[in-house]
């Protein structure tokens, strides 16, 4: 019985994931996540096809503005994707009944995380295969596919925040939040992010795969300090994350649809 049961979650689960993906597939979600990669890796080896930078302060620079752009993105879509369910039925579709509405939210998010991974792919791994035609630089062969999972696994919390943003306010304030945390983003890159990047989402991306890509390049750099820091913040991305998502499910739980324009 028990692995009868299992099976049937399982259908179940790959059941709505692929209802929730037609109910997208005609919206402006998907394109985004692969009209921005494209552009941007063309853009970027055009501008690389001539500059004088070193080839790894290229790919650190590209990688720099991915993680700078993750947050609009983000809150774009995850403000197109509320907005869809409040259209359809005032977000009935998404509250279903009252033991299916934590699930549908799950889905949601599960999937907006696997477009989210899909662009990652096609931005990180189509700029790393064009890059390597353009020059010699030797890369380790894992090194873009865990500069990809690293951001991806950066958004979860952002996703879970956008989403509560775009359902339970509206489509410009999670939009503007997204604008603003790509600003700070931008800032805990520098010196002024030091001792507090840990504390925002929006920063850990960058510092984590600036990190990795400084000890993939720097054989002198002090890699016991930058382990401290990718550990330290490793921890308090797993808390802030889980307590997020948490917060967010409870929250939807006793949600009953009104929004701040309503």
């Amino acid at each position: 019985m028990g692995r009868l049961e299992n099976g049937r979650k399982h259908v179940t689960f790959l059941h709505l994931l692929g209802a929730e993906m037609l109910k997208m597939r005609r919206t402006w979600i998907l394109w985004l996540h692969i009209l921005m990669p494209v552009l941007g890796i063309a853009v970027f080896l055009w501008y690389y096809s001539f500059s004088m930078w070193s080839a790894w302060g290229k790919i650190s620079g590209y990688i720099e503005i991915v993680s700078i752009v993750c947050p609009v993105l983000v809150s774009f879509v995850s403000a197109l994707a509320a907005e869809q369910e409040k259209q359809a039925g005032h977000f009935q579709n998404l509250f279903g009944t009252g033991r299916h509405r934590e699930s549908n939210l799950a889905i949601k998010i599960c999937l907006l995380m696997l477009w989210n991974l899909a662009a990652l792919l096609l931005a990180v791994g189509g700029f790393g295969a064009g890059f390597s035609l353009m020059t010699d630089v030797k890369v380790p062969g894992k090194f873009y596919p865990i500069l990809i999972l690293i951001t991806w696994v950066c958004q979860m919390f952002c996703y879970c925040f956008h989403l509560f943003l775009g359902i339970r306010f509206s489509r410009g304030i999670s939009i503007g939040a997204g604008v603003v945390e790509s600003l700070v983003a931008a800032l805990m890159m520098t010196g002024l992010g030091d001792g507090i990047w840990q504390f925002l989402p929006c920063a850990w991306a960058g510092r984590f795969t600036g990190y990795y890509v400084q000890m993939t390049a720097n054989a002198d750099i002090n890699k016991e300090f930058l382990r401290t820091q990718i550990e330290t913040g490793g921890i308090v991305m797993l808390l802030m994350t889980l307590a997020g998502a948490g917060l967010l499910f409870m929250w939807f739980h006793n949600y009953e649809g009104r929004r701040m324009e309503d």
